[in-house]
């Protein structure tokens, strides 16, 4: 065997036993993206009931609530809580984003009627 075949060998065989966990991975990272979808959906719900009942977008106390809980649940599950405080610190920071931007151009809609 030559050293260009043993290369391909060595190449092949990691990608065929590492195929299904990363299979796996990518059925996961899909669903993760779908869920994050779903809770902005459900976050975009909440900022048209914010705008239509005149209620500030930010709600401070509601981020540390969110965050302590899923600080509790991570150390349940065996994740490092700021590991777990990270990801979520950054999607509330979209979702206020995006909550802003509707909430503005509801109001604006409303101004104009």
């Amino acid at each position: 065997m030559n050293m260009t075949q043993r290369r391909q060998i060595s190449q092949t065989v990691p990608s065929t036993i590492l195929r299904p966990k990363r299979d796996q991975l990518d059925q996961i990272n899909n669903h993760l993206v779908d869920l994050l979808c779903k809770r902005m959906n459900v976050c975009m719900e909440i900022a048209e009931l914010k705008a239509a009942h005149d209620i500030p977008m930010m709600q401070p106390q509601r981020i540390i609530q969110v965050l302590d809980q899923l600080k509790d649940k991570s150390a349940k599950v065996g994740l490092r809580s700021d590991y777990v405080e990270s990801i979520f610190k950054l999607i509330i920071e979209e979702t206020c984003v995006q909550e802003e931007h509707l909430i503005q151009k509801l109001r604006n809609n409303e101004k104009n009627s």
